[in-house]
């Protein structure tokens, strides 16, 4: 067959270069002609094809301390985790930035404190810090300044946040300008000086990376005990799912094995907050793409920029992300009653866990 049925000629996708990776894929790793050209055709390589089919975290996670200033920035955390310092999160009003602040602050919790939250109103404060914000954080005893996906280019906010006494970490992935903030580190894989190759990461991933650089600091330290043990970031790949897919970023590399795990531990339904997403989407069921339409679903919707009504939700948005497990009990508002699942009952569809190792 040469041409389509409105009478178009069908192009090959793959040049020479392309058929012949195709062939030694097949050749290699066994795989079928069909989808080997898939492969190739995403410019997937040899030897990368395992970790793009089955991607894994133990295989693709790097050392945290490849990234930039990811040493000073875990050490001064865990300071503020051993020392019951009170922490400030500030953070963005789009998905990526709520989940990031979520992700903190549930491990903040976690070690004892009970940081504040701030995620600015998208049209009275606009994006990132600004310096009556900073000032309100420092006015109610923040000692340390946590930015995540932001911060990376608000130059004056953060100089008034040291001024004040604070001590500042932004993890942020956006580009950065032609002057960096003058903080006390600056975790940003996106930085010019950064080797980590880390860049397509979302806010919230590099969040999680710098959550591992903190506990392995924290286990250093001799911190964790019976009582406080250390928390289980792979629980938590529901929010980096989230996150990576609303904020677009390529599912390549890490973001891959994160948004893969992810998706089986959305599909355990034991997060508040998530559930009640997939509740009042009817996205319930217990089909294998129950979390995928979810996260199809959000990334849709904040790609919307007339909803700015969301940005003034955002902040109790975040904090309904933070620590919802079922033991918090479900959402009672009638929009959140959870429709009955087309496969027969309420609830269905659980995956009985992530099934994958940590680092």
């Amino acid at each position: 067959m040469t041409r389509s049925l409105n009478g178009k000629f069908w192009r090959d996708r793959l040049d020479a270069r392309g058929a012949a990776r195709a062939l030694a894929i097949v050749q290699r790793h066994n795989l079928p002609e069909m989808l080997a050209r898939v492969l190739a055709g995403r410019d997937v390589g040899i030897d990368a094809v395992p970790d793009f089919l089955d991607p894994t975290i133990r295989k693709l996670m790097p050392d945290p301390h490849t990234v930039t200033d990811m040493e000073t920035a875990a050490k001064r955390i865990a300071d503020a985790a051993q020392h019951g310092e009170k922490v400030a999160i500030f953070g963005d009003y789009d998905v990526d930035g709520a989940t990031s602040a979520a992700l903190l602050a549930w491990h903040l919790r976690h070690c004892g404190l009970d940081p504040l939250i701030h995620i600015p109103d998208r049209l009275f404060e606009g994006y990132g810090p600004n310096t009556e914000a900073v000032r309100a954080l420092a006015a109610k005893g923040a000692t340390l300044l946590v930015t995540v996906d932001c911060g990376t280019t608000s130059i004056e906010p953060l100089a008034e946040a040291k001024k004040l006494g604070m001590s500042v970490v932004v993890i942020d992935h956006h580009q950065t300008g032609d002057q960096l903030p003058e903080v006390d580190a600056l975790v940003n894989p996106n930085r010019p000086d950064d080797l980590s190759g880390l860049g397509h990461l979302a806010a919230v991933g590099l969040v999680l990376v710098t959550l591992v650089a903190v506990n392995r600091e924290l286990r250093q330290r001799g911190f964790w005990t019976s009582e406080m043990p250390e928390p289980d970031l792979l629980g938590m790949l529901h929010h980096v799912a989230l996150g990576t897919v609303a904020d677009v970023a390529p599912l390549i590399g890490l973001n891959r094995a994160f948004v893969a795990k992810g998706l089986i531990a959305m599909r355990r339904r034991d997060h508040l907050g998530h559930t009640a997403l997939m509740d009042v989407s009817r996205l319930n069921g217990s089909a294998g793409g129950l979390a995928s339409r979810l996260l199809a679903w959000a990334a849709h919707q904040c790609r919307r920029p007339h909803r700015a009504r969301r940005s003034r939700r955002a902040a109790a948005a975040g904090k309904r992300r933070v620590g919802g497990g079922a033991d918090r009990g479900r959402a009672r508002s009638p929009q959140h009653r959870a429709p009955r699942d087309r496969a027969g009952g309420r609830g269905a569809g659980r995956s009985r866990g992530l099934g994958v190792a940590w680092p």
